[in-house]
């Protein structure tokens, strides 16, 4: 295999977006995909617990339902609209991983390593990507707690003395670590998943490597992290100006009257109809709607997240409306291609996000690569991961068990009596 030679320097930073595309931006793309089917999925089932029919939600959310979480809104329906939450939370960070462990793979030279590959990988090592920050997280909560004891404590004649004034010698220093914890626990969220895909670190490896990484090579991680964001960011905006310059070529052509003319707009109007007032795409692209081209997927809480915050909505597409396109009734052959065509628009726009996420995730999977070579002196790409070691293993094996070759069988055979 032809391992990747990397500059091991900021100029290894610029390889993320190029390395985004493909694999790395499917993986994402699917992991969005679970998120948006688990948002809508458990915020429709939100509402029903919350007394609306499923005829009163579709007719105001169809596929892209915004929060539902008000005063009035029941305990039932908020946890499960936290668990929607959750689940993408938890879909976004294995799919981060999982394209930590295709960059590492691809640096190593296996170019075939697929995205399945990488998802089984994720998920078979799922439980110190989370549980790396989550301990930091348990430490600093710990010492806060055992500060408050002490405080609860210091208000008693005598007792002030002891828990306050004699110990005030270690509450500074130990003020200053919670600070640094706090942190590292930052670092850990975002470089959690490449911690434990390229060094393949455990629990206590992916929270220490979280602390020595802030403490060793802070200035080279703030500036590779600042690099990865500015990658992503225009990387976004770029590509989803040629997602946006793909559908204005397919407005032009198949939307010409000459050559689908009505049946384009019936079939366009069914699959905007799937997602009610939720604009895809801007109205210098389409036509009739009127919100702003950063409104064109995310509901109001996600949007914030995903899509870069715009004035032309109101803080997000809650304020986008419709503006009375021509309505065309629709065949049936034209209503299902209308349901295939926004199932692929769908698609389409998440794959922006989604690339966006994949130059993070490689980024910062290169970024930990480059910043263990000067932390450690350790080359990550030439170390053997635990796919190479099974391999060594088995050729080791082999070699000291050789099987009889071919030429021995036959002289076996003939030498056998008839």
């Amino acid at each position: 295999m032809l391992e990747t030679q990397l500059y091991f320097n900021f100029k290894d930073m610029f390889r993320a977006p190029r390395l985004a595309l493909g694999r790395r931006m499917l993986v994402m793309l699917e992991a969005l995909f679970v998120s948006y089917l688990a948002f809508v999925i458990l915020t429709y089932l939100a509402l029903l617990v919350d007394g609306k029919s499923f005829g009163s939600i579709w007719t105001s959310y169809h596929l892209m339902p915004s929060c539902c979480i008000t005063d009035s809104t029941g305990f039932f329906a908020r946890t499960l609209v936290s668990l929607a939450y959750v689940i993408s939370f938890v879909a976004i960070w294995l799919g981060l991983t999982s394209v930590a462990k295709i960059t590492i793979k691809e640096y190593k030279g296996d170019l075939f390593y697929s995205s399945r590959d990488g998802w089984k990988w994720a998920l078979k090592n799922w439980f110190p990507v989370f549980f790396g920050p989550i301990s930091i997280a348990i430490t600093v909560g710990f010492f806060v707690l055992l500060a408050a004891l002490f405080g609860w404590l210091a208000q008693w004649p005598v007792l002030d003395i002891i828990f306050y004034g004699l110990m005030f010698v270690i509450f500074l220093p130990t003020a200053l670590f919670l600070t640094f914890s706090a942190l590292s626990f930052a670092v850990g969220v975002f470089m959690s998943p490449s911690i434990v895909a390229c060094a393949e670190e455990d629990t206590m490896g992916s929270m220490f490597g979280s602390y020595t990484l802030l403490w060793n090579q802070p200035v080279r991680l703030i500036t590779y992290t600042l690099m990865t964001i500015l990658a992503a960011m225009i990387g976004y905006q770029i590509f989803y100006l040629f997602i946006l310059s793909g559908f204005k070529f397919i407005e032009m052509v198949f939307g010409h009257e000459m050559i689908m003319g009505n049946a384009y707009v019936a079939i366009k109007q069914v699959g905007m109809d799937l997602f009610g007032n939720y604009s895809f795409l801007p109205s210098n692209v389409f036509g009739g709607f009127s919100c702003d081209s950063s409104c064109y997927l995310m509901p109001n809480c996600l949007s914030s997240i995903f899509a870069p915050a715009v004035s032309g909505c109101g803080g997000g597409c809650a304020g986008c409306a419709p503006a009375a396109p021509a309505v065309v009734s629709a065949t049936l052959t034209q209503a299902i291609s209308g349901v295939l065509v926004g199932f692929f628009t769908l698609l389409a726009h998440l794959a922006v996000p989604a690339y966006a996420l994949a130059t993070l995730a490689t980024g910062f999977s290169t970024s930990f690569i480059v910043l263990t070579k000067h932390k450690d002196d350790q080359d990550l790409i030439k170390r053997k991961d635990a796919d190479e070691r099974a391999e060594a293993e088995a050729a080791e094996a082999e070699e000291e068990n050789p099987s009889e070759t071919p030429d021995e069988d036959k002289k076996a055979e003939e030498s056998e009596p008839e």
